[in-house]
């Protein structure tokens, strides 16, 4: 159930994080059809034609008077099974099946409830939350992902968007004055929670490297050995380290002249690591091998371990126990409405 309530919560509450399509991945498209239900945009049949239509043997769960069908469970999840049928190991496909389909009647009986509740209530969205909705998702994409092939891949509707929205403000109505932390709520998460704001001992480097490959030779590896000695000496005498680093480096960085940014203990291999947090800012460093080959390492930066102070993430807190609030409601709504309607699984 974690799992459902967090897929919708990233519209619901506009979650938009770096696990976005993984969240995203089993959200279903709205698909029109006459008599039939569909999970993806929560269209829903009424009981009686969709008994006369199939009869009770094809119903796998009603909401109030709406039916999810079992072909049409089958027919999701055959789709869903032939798209991953190469990565399912074959002694899993039978319990992957299960929880498919559990997972279904789960999101159908959600999406029904808050439908059903945002109708009741009369909750709109606006086309200028739409909006903004939808540009808050594509900002937080990767560069070379556009919106409508995410939304595209991952089969998500503006319906479900629209949902989304309306979900968020009945949440929000329900939580009133108690939606936002108040100081006193920060400073104590703050106080109890120190040691997840410890900023670890971090260096700012940038290196160039000349890479060694599994079947070089002895000679080979001298000839990679003089190159690197060689730029190393050009930076000594004066060269412009992102120049060099961009001309010469195998590295991906080079196009950033080098720079791999900040870099903390344990993210790097220990050659590595043992230089960069070894040496003096600013220096041009003896060259260091590795599994990857040889580099010269630039520290430009030393930052010790330190403590962020309250008013450095006052606003992060902010945010997480506003994330929080909301989605401690949106569960508890959900039960409530559970409680009061009428489900029948089959």
């Amino acid at each position: 159930m974690n799992k459902l309530i967090n897929k919708y919560l990233l519209f619901v509450f506009i979650l938009v994080i770096c696990v976005f399509p993984a969240s995203c991945g089993n959200s279903e498209e709205k698909k029109k059809d006459d008599q039939s239900s569909t999970i993806a945009a929560g269209s829903v049949a009424p009981v009686a034609s969709a008994v006369k239509q199939a009869g009770t043997n094809d119903i796998a769960v009603s909401v109030d008077g709406n039916v999810l069908k079992k072909s049409t469970i089958e027919k999701d999840i055959k789709e869903k099974l032939n798209t991953f049928k190469d990565k399912i190991p074959a002694d899993k496909v039978t319990e992957v099946r299960a929880n498919m389909k559990k997972q279904m009647v789960e999101e159908f009986i959600m999406r029904t409830l808050m439908t059903n509740e945002v109708a009741k209530r009369k909750v709109a969205a606006t086309e200028n939350e739409i909006k903004i909705t939808t540009d808050q998702i594509a900002a937080n994409l990767p560069p070379d992902k556009k919106l409508d092939a995410f939304l595209k891949e991952n089969k998500i509707s503006k319906d479900d968007i629209i949902l989304g929205i309306k979900v968020k403000k009945l949440v929000l109505q329900d939580m009133g004055k108690k939606a936002k932390p108040s100081p006193k709520e920060i400073s104590k998460f703050y106080d109890e929670n120190k040691d997840k704001f410890i900023m670890p001992e971090n260096v700012h480097v940038r290196h160039i490297l000349v890479t060694l490959a599994e079947g070089d030779d002895e000679k080979v590896k001298a000839e990679k050995k003089a190159k690197i000695e060689g730029l190393r000496k050009q930076l000594l005498d004066g060269a412009n380290f992102a120049e060099v680093a961009k001309k010469n480096s195998d590295c991906p960085s080079k196009e950033n002249g080098g720079d791999l940014g900040l870099i903390k203990k344990g993210q790097t291999v220990k050659p590595f690591e043992d230089a960069a947090f070894s040496q003096e800012k600013n220096v041009i460093g003896p060259v260091v091998t590795t599994e990857y080959g040889y580099h010269v390492i630039q520290v430009l930066e030393k930052n010790p371990s330190k403590t962020s102070s309250l008013e450095e993430v006052k606003s992060k807190i902010a945010a997480f126990l506003e994330q929080k609030k909301q989605s401690e409601a949106f569960s508890a709504l959900l039960k409530k409405l559970r409680e009061n309607a009428k489900i029948v699984i089959y």
